[in-house]
């Protein structure tokens, strides 16, 4: 409901105690009142009165709160609708708008509404043909009929946010710009220094990229046309995280302890910064004894046939023969 609607400038044709009793119940917002309650300024009787007028007129909508029955006020322009329906299908669009950008499964529509199958359906029918309802799918449930008001933007959490383009994991917009951050993360991870060959910087840098910083540079660079938040960058520097091409460092604080536990670590205030890990190839040429466990092996000097290291209990062989 606007400011405008709440100021009094527009009553939706209720009386004058009706929208003073409104007005105070939709002060309370989600937590509601209790039926006892009442403007400071109003009767009892007129309480009562402008109460029961305003559920008949869906204005109010009884919920169940911390296991008690409470009133809650209800937008005036969804209850305008509300009222123009028959009995059914304001029992059933008033159950689709509690549940808001989140949708409602038919499976629990019905539970909720106590409605046979067959009237359901066609209520549902009626309200989406009068483009107060609109049906959407579920990314993680693509089997299911979710239902919501039809002016609704869908959540995230049903749509699958920016990963997801028309209920379908977008898969390549997701590699390429997973390939855009790493080339970011690597630009600002090592010294641009021809003469030294794997320079590193000294422990004391504290320039590493975070998640913010990679979102501005996704934005300026225009790469994406997807408003991304500093989550979505997150979730996305994560997988690199966890395909072992980035590691996830806290910033360099002078006299700060690094090691933190999990779940210190976990924590979302903690401003994470992101470091490329540099890829090791070897400098020996590639040659038999050089693949085989022997040719790398640690302990080559002492391995003898009788001896505590010997090819018959050798672990490195039992893996290497294995994979």
């Amino acid at each position: 409901m606007n400011e405008a609607t709440a100021s009094g400038e527009n009553k939706f044709g209720l009386a004058d105690d009706e929208w003073q009793f409104y007005k105070y119940a939709h002060s309370k917002g989600k937590e509601g009142i209790k039926f006892s309650d009442r403007p400071p300024e109003m009767e009892v009787q007129a309480a009562y009165q402008a109460m029961n007028t305003l559920l008949k007129k869906s204005a109010l909508e009884i919920v169940s709160l911390n296991g008690e029955n409470m009133l809650r006020a209800i937008d005036l322009r969804d209850a305008e609708k509300a009222s123009r329906m028959n009995d059914e299908q304001r029992f059933v669009y008033n159950a689709i708008r509690a549940a808001g950008n989140e949708g409602i499964w038919t499976k629990d529509l019905k539970k909720k509404t106590n409605l046979h199958t067959i009237v359901l359906n066609r209520t549902l029918k009626a309200l989406e043909q009068k483009q107060e309802i609109k049906a959407v799918k579920h990314v993680k449930y693509p089997t299911r009929k979710i239902y919501m008001l039809f002016g609704i933007t869908p959540s995230s959490e049903v749509t699958g946010g920016a990963w997801y383009t028309d209920q379908e994991l977008d898969t390549e917009f997701i590699e390429s710009l997973k390939t855009a951050c790493l080339k970011y993360i690597m630009a600002r991870s090592f010294p641009r220094n021809e003469q030294v060959r794997d320079a590193v910087f000294n422990a004391e840098y504290e320039h590493y990229p975070t998640a913010a910083e990679v979102r501005r540079f996704i934005t300026e660079s225009r790469i994406s046309s997807v408003d991304l938040s500093v989550k979505d960058i997150g979730s996305l520097l994560d997988v690199l995280v966890y395909d072992g091409v980035v590691e996830k460092k806290l910033p360099y604080i002078a006299g700060f302890d690094e090691d933190m536990s999990d779940d210190e670590g976990d924590d979302s205030s903690v401003p994470w910064a992101y470091k490329a890990v540099r890829k090791t190839t070897s400098r020996l040429p590639t040659e038999a004894m050089t693949e085989i466990p022997c040719g790398k092996c640690p302990v080559f000097t002492f391995c003898v046939e009788d001896g505590p290291v010997n090819p018959y209990n050798c672990e490195y062989f039992k893996t290497w023969l294995d994979w």
